[in-house]
C-alpha cells in the first residue's frame, strides 16, 4: 500500500500544495494503521459485518479516487 501511496499522491496535488498533501496522506495511513487493531480487539469475528464494512470502505475509496483530477502533463498513463 505505501508503494501505491507515494507513487500516485504527489500526482494528485499541485506543485504549491504538494508537501503539505503528502503529509496529511502519510499521517491518514499511520493513524488509521494504529487505529485498526484497537478496533479489530473490540469487534465481533464471528459474523461477516467486517468484512461488508471493508469492502465498503474500500469501494468508497476507490470510487472517490476516480473523482480526483489526474494529468500527468500530457503523458500517456500506460
Amino acid at each position: 500500500m505505501y508503494g501505491v501511496l507515494y507513487a500516485i499522491s504527489p500526482e494528485l496535488f499541485p506543485a504549491k500544495d504538494r508537501g503539505t498533501g503528502n503529509g496529511l496522506t502519510a499521517t491518514a495511513t499511520r493513524v488509521f494503521g494504529i487505529i485498526a487493531p484497537v478496533i479489530a480487539l473490540y469487534a465481533n469475528l464471528e459474523t461477516a459485518v467486517p468484512v461488508y464494512v471493508s469492502g465498503a470502505l474500500i469501494i468508497g475509496s476507490g470510487a472517490m479516487a476516480l473523482l480526483l483530477p489526474y494529468e500527468p502533463r500530457g503523458k500517456a498513463s500506460i
